[in-house]
């Protein structure tokens, strides 16, 4: 009779051991392209700032921040974007989250960034403006 520990298994595809969520997968092709769309309700009275800080979020690579800049604004940016999704957002979590955005963006704007080009200068300067015109809520 044979022994169950001697099997081997092959597999010819992914293989996942545990929980797998909005997944996409792809393997064996030469070209693939993949869309997901996921779409989340923003808070009423949130929606300016969802509009401003996703605009801003789409905008920093173009800035030429130092990379732990560009991170940390990424961070306060998503940061603000999942607490204005929330039933309640919690209006100190956005005003933080903000407010750290903004004090990023203003040394950039401010000229206190070595090697920021004039175009990147007063694309923070415009986006430092929008950002002072929202308010939480």
């Amino acid at each position: 009779m044979a022994d169950d520990t001697d099997a081997v298994a092959n597999y010819h595809g992914p293989v996942f051991h545990g929980d797998v969520k909005d997944a996409q997968l792809a393997w064996n092709n030469t070209t693939v392209t993949q869309n997901q769309a996921h779409t989340e309700q923003v808070a009423p009275g949130f929606e300016d700032v969802a509009r401003v800080v996703a605009d801003v979020l789409r905008r920093l690579s173009d800035l030429g921040l130092p990379a732990q800049d560009e991170r940390d604004a990424a961070e306060n940016a998503n940061a603000v974007l999942a607490e204005v999704v929330r039933p309640e957002p919690d209006r100190g979590v956005v005003r933080r989250g903000l407010t750290a955005i903004k004090g990023t963006l203003a040394q950039l704007a401010a000229g206190l960034v070595t090697g920021a080009t004039d175009g990147s200068t007063e694309l923070a300067k415009e986006l430092v403006k929008s950002l002072g015109q929202i308010g939480p809520g």
